[in-house]
């Protein structure tokens, strides 16, 4: 071990919004050096600050003018610290969350002897710009890593990269989470939605369906996207059984999933980034034991076919949506609900745990002195 060895990551997102991965990714390589580490982060308003969580590395939080998602202006100047940040302290290695940070590789000077690009969404969903950047990551990057094989197909024909990558999947959860895997009789018989609340993106206008008034559904989360306003004025009109539950931390929703008999997992494909879906809820259900019950992004789909611990949806219309719920329904408490809840354990063992997918990545590291 080499006591002066330094990490040092930057985020994308506020730790605590929708950031296990980050966590999980920090802290499995400061476990794999035994090394000082730090992660820069946005300071996103709507996010406290995290406390009272013991993370294998210091959090350096830069708050900026305008917010560093919403203005332009503020995303500018959260990249123009961070590469600040990264220069004096001279990382060993240095590791780059999403396309939104990637531009902090391209303003050091000093390049770090290891840079890992973690490519959470798709480089188009970021503008033209950052397309363009890729096709130049051969000269900044060492390692790419992606949380979907598809979208590693499509960054790597957009960019005609030749940086080594791997696909890992946004499964944070460590193997030993089956041991919180509830008995089914020990669970409230409702179904789960819990992430981004978006009229547009995902698909929040099936849960104001009269239809959906009899069916036992809790949604977590907070209204975003273009139509936010709309989204927040649209939380009034819920009836029946499908109540809004707020918004909540990821550690607190996890002690609350493994008590639900299933979740809903959907967003329209209205783009790569969306239909290459490669959801952290999706993984969430699956190491809580919960079903889920998933429209068919293709990621998602292989994974349930593959373990047989969910419900695909045919396609994304209401009409899928509401006949897949409804037989979820029908089989809870049966064998065949049984089974699935059984390979949702199964899945967990052989693959869908944070302890095989960082095994990809350990071939790629420079060895430990």
């Amino acid at each position: 071990m080499n006591p002066r060895l330094r990490i040092v990551g930057v985020s994308d997102v506020s730790i605590g919004l929708g950031s296990t991965i980050i966590v999980a990714f920090m802290n499995s390589v400061v476990s794999h050096y035994g090394a000082d580490a730090i992660l820069i982060e946005p300071d996103q308003p709507e996010v406290p600050p995290t406390r009272s969580r013991s993370f294998g590395f210091a959090l350096k939080r830069i708050s900026t003018l305008f917010h560093p998602h919403n203005h332009r202006a503020g995303h500018i100047e959260y990249i123009n610290r961070a590469a600040e940040e990264v220069e004096n302290l001279q990382p060993d290695i240095l590791v780059i969350f999403c396309s939104y940070a990637i531009p902090v590789a391209f303003k050091v000077h000093r390049r770090p002897p290891m840079v890992i690009y973690y490519a959470i969404e798709l480089t188009s969903s970021y503008g033209k710009l950052h397309v363009e950047m890729g096709q130049y990551l051969n000269s900044v990057v060492d390692l790419i890593i992606y949380p979907e094989e598809n979208r590693a197909i499509l960054e790597d024909t957009i960019n005609g990269s030749h940086v080594p990558s791997v696909v890992l999947y946004n499964c944070a959860n460590k193997k030993e989470s089956i041991s919180s895997i509830l008995p089914i009789e020990d669970r409230n018989g409702r179904i789960l939605y819990s992430g981004t609340l978006d009229l547009r993106q995902t698909c929040f206008d099936y849960f104001l369906d009269k239809k959906m008034r009899p069916i036992p559904v809790d949604l977590f989360g907070r209204p975003s996207g273009i139509e936010k306003t709309a989204t927040e004025k649209s939380l009034n009109d819920l009836r029946g059984e499908v109540r809004y539950m707020g918004y909540v931390e990821n550690t607190v929703l996890e002690e609350l999933r493994n008590r639900y008999c299933y979740s809903i997992v959907i967003w329209r494909p209205l783009d790569d980034n969306h239909f290459y879906a490669a959801p952290n809820k999706f993984f969430e259900a699956i190491s809580s034991g919960v079903p889920p019950i998933t429209a068919p992004h293709p990621q998602c789909k292989m994974l349930v076919e593959r373990y047989r611990c969910g419900i695909i949806m045919r396609d994304w219309t209401f009409e899928a949506f509401y006949e897949s719920i409804q037989r979820a329904l029908s089989i809870y408490h049966s064998s065949r609900y049984s089974e699935m809840v059984d390979n949702c354990r199964k899945a967990i063992i052989e693959e869908l745990n944070w302890e095989t997918q960082f095994d990809k990545v350990k071939p790629y590291l420079p060895e430990r002195s």
